[in-house]
């Protein structure tokens, strides 16, 4: 059974970070950050050896994708639509009975560690979910095809992981959980990560 990762960036240019963080520091400081969490998500991610696809937007960004990341990543273009609809294109490339790994792009402390977790908990479990401080998730894994867990979500609020709890309940699907790591989408989390002083 193969194991396929997943990361959705957008290129490091003006307006691709949180609106949040760049009020809050500047935009220049914001990209900086971006790149430096991005990077450590695609480290990790290289780390575990299995393939991934960096899916990006907007779609007209592959040449801007290819400068910043190299030639070794497959890009693909995002879907249009809200988080959900992105996501849910996205797992639907999995082939059936594979296991799918999203990994956020906003979570510093994502490692090798981690990310073999994972791995292994899709070995015992139909879900993972690697739980947010912030009330989000900055993991979800699963065998494919992965039950509802994309649309109609409250996306970018700190209740999207209860309703992901919940859906999960509701569906009848066991799941697992990976250690709480922090996200960083505004000033304060990013000083409580260690990526400002």
């Amino acid at each position: 059974m193969s194991i396929h990762f997943a990361i959705l960036l957008t290129p490091p240019r003006a307006g691709a970070v949180d609106s949040r963080l760049a009020s809050e520091i500047g935009e220049q400081h914001a990209l900086r950050l971006y790149r430096l969490m991005a990077g450590r998500a695609l480290a990790a991610i290289r780390a575990v050896r299995h393939p991934a696809v960096v899916w990006y937007a907007p779609a007209d960004a592959r040449q801007e994708m290819r400068r910043w990341l190299g030639d070794e990543w497959d890009l693909r273009p995002q879907a249009s639509g809200d988080p959900g609809a992105r996501l849910a294109s996205a797992a639907r490339t999995a082939v059936e009975g594979d296991r799918w790994i999203v990994v956020s792009g906003d979570c510093p402390d994502i490692n090798e560690t981690i990310l073999r977790m994972a791995c292994d908990a899709l070995e015992l479990y139909p879900v993972v979910l690697g739980p947010a401080l912030d009330g989000g998730y900055y993991l979800l894994g699963g065998r494919a095809p992965l039950p509802d867990l994309f649309s109609e979500m409250p996306w970018g609020t700190g209740r999207l992981l209860d309703e992901t709890r919940r859906r999960l309940t509701r569906l009848g699907v066991a799941w697992t959980e990976l250690p709480m790591l922090r996200s960083v989408v505004t000033a304060r989390e990013a000083k409580a990560a260690g990526l400002l002083t």
